[in-house]
């Protein structure tokens, strides 16, 4: 939890500072070459953190990390390192999109059905609760068999679930009583 709070204050950090030099953009997109790397490369996050890895090998390794990114990066970097907040680095991007998101007013809208939506699906789904909702949403197609059929999608503390599996449970319940 503690992790999860320095996290997000040094990451709100880089977002208003990104916000005031107008390089909202441009940090995202250097935020998300770097999670690329810690994707490509898993051990990158726990040599960081390793207190067998020397702290000279630490910050070059930091260094050629952020090497050709934003400067404002560099400098995000720099600090965390100096902090010793070095375990936030490969979440950093997650969060900064959460802020873009917020800022833009756009909500994830988790979508569970049988198999993936179709794009034209997916657009016609968009659409409805938009209208609905008057809000844009990110979608996110999760693919889980055991909901039958139908379709489920969780909007925050907002769900809409009009699954097969829903409906059987519901009426076992009714026959049960």
């Amino acid at each position: 939890m503690k992790e999860e709070l320095i996290l997000q204050k040094y990451t709100r950090a880089l977002f208003e500072v990104a916000e005031e030099h107008s390089a909202l953009d441009k940090v995202s997109q250097g935020l998300k070459r770097m999670e690329a790397s810690f994707r490509e490369v898993p051990q990158l996050a726990e040599l960081l953190v390793s207190p067998q890895v020397e702290w000279k090998s630490k910050t070059e390794l930091a260094a050629t990390l952020v090497q050709g990114l934003s400067p404002l990066i560099v400098n995000f970097v720099k600090l965390a390192m100096e902090k010793e907040r070095q375990f936030i680095l490969p979440k950093v991007a997650g969060e900064y999109q959460r802020l873009l998101d917020l800022k833009a007013k756009r909500k994830e809208a988790v979508v569970t059905t049988v198999i993936p939506l179709a794009e034209s699906e997916r657009k016609q789904l968009e659409d409805k609760l938009r209208s609905l909702f008057a809000e844009e949403f990110i979608f996110q197609n999760q693919i889980d068999p055991g909901i039958i059929g139908g379709i489920k999608v969780q909007m925050g503390f907002t769900v809409i679930d009009g699954t097969v599996k829903r409906k059987l449970e519901e009426l076992t319940k009714a026959l049960v009583s």
